[in-house]
């Protein structure tokens, strides 16, 4: 799997009080080809920040909509600002499904959204056992490295247990 950021921002304002991030849609599920990347898309907001142009005392709202757990819709604020008193905010959102819907619901702005734009990579008919032969799996060849150490107590127990039975010569293949 191969990972990327990109720098990413929007601006929300009177004329564009609303925008609606979804990378995949230019990209059907069903167009996927084996040996093609298949890209997982993730948004990172950080930083809501309202503009200098905004008018003295107006407070920005900013809405986001988008799909959480067992596909549910939720619509909820992310951030409010009030030029004069808070200027900018930290956020600390990510949204892994697209689509995500940013609302301006109150005030003009404008109002800039910034963070990171994450995609990985996986390729069709790639699983996690596999064997790194490309040198692009090493995070998930560490992953299964710890999955071992945790079964590797169970394996010494149950050659302990079988010690005592492979010195009886009738269970070595009976030897005499």
């Amino acid at each position: 799997m191969v990972e990327e950021e990109y720098f990413w921002g929007v601006q929300l304002d009177a004329k564009t009080k609303e925008i609606e991030w979804n990378p995949e849609k230019n990209f059907p599920k069903e167009e996927k080809e084996d040996g093609m990347p298949i890209p997982r898309h993730s948004l990172m907001i950080k930083q809501a920040i309202l503009s200098h142009e905004a008018a003295e005392g107006e407070m920005a709202v900013i809405e986001a909509e988008a799909v959480g757990y067992a596909q549910a819709n939720i619509k909820t604020l992310i951030s409010v600002l009030v030029q004069g008193k808070d200027h900018q905010q930290s956020l600390d959102l990510v949204f892994h499904d697209a689509p995500v819907k940013l609302r301006l619901i109150k005030g003009s702005g404008p109002v800039h959204l910034v963070g990171a734009h994450g995609v990985a990579y996986r390729y069709m008919g790639e699983d996690d056992s596999s064997d790194d032969e490309d040198g692009m799996g090493e995070e998930i060849d560490e992953e299964d490295d710890e999955e071992e150490v945790d079964i590797k107590p169970p394996t010494k127990k149950i050659k302990k247990e079988e010690t005592p039975a492979k010195g009886s010569p009738a269970k070595r293949g009976g030897k005499k």
